[in-house]
């Protein structure tokens, strides 16, 4: 009875250890998004660089409507002319096509973490 006690404390414990490891490292920007200059009908892409991504998720918002674009690689927003692209999960590029006058603005990478984590550009 002893020993079977302490194997399942073991297993337990083996469990919990791996669970808060997982988590150790916060995610954090790499870079900044940066301004950039667009000639309207060119396409705007802009970087979101994020390392120790976890299992957290990316979301792109445009700032001034306060409209969420995409989350992790779904669009939500029902504009044909946003797109988003990845490269493995650290980096995350905001596509805006034929950019128009009326997209000029902030636009905001966010990460869910608790406190959300956030850039602007």
């Amino acid at each position: 009875m002893e020993t079977r006690v302490f194997v399942i404390w073991l297993f337990v414990g083996t469990i919990r250890v791996s669970v808060r490891s997982d988590f150790s490292e916060i995610p954090n920007f790499k870079e900044h998004i940066g301004n950039q200059t667009v000639s309207v009908g060119r396409e705007a892409i802009l970087p979101c660089i994020v390392d120790n991504l976890s299992t957290y998720k990316v979301a792109w918002l445009r700032v001034d409507t306060q409209t969420i674009l995409t989350i992790q690689t779904h669009v939500i927003t029902k504009n044909h002319r946003i797109a988003v692209t990845h490269t493995e999960t650290r980096a995350w590029y905001l596509h805006i096509k034929d950019v128009k006058e009326s997209d000029r603005g902030w636009y905001m990478c966010q990460v869910n973490t608790d406190p959300m984590k956030s850039q602007v550009g």
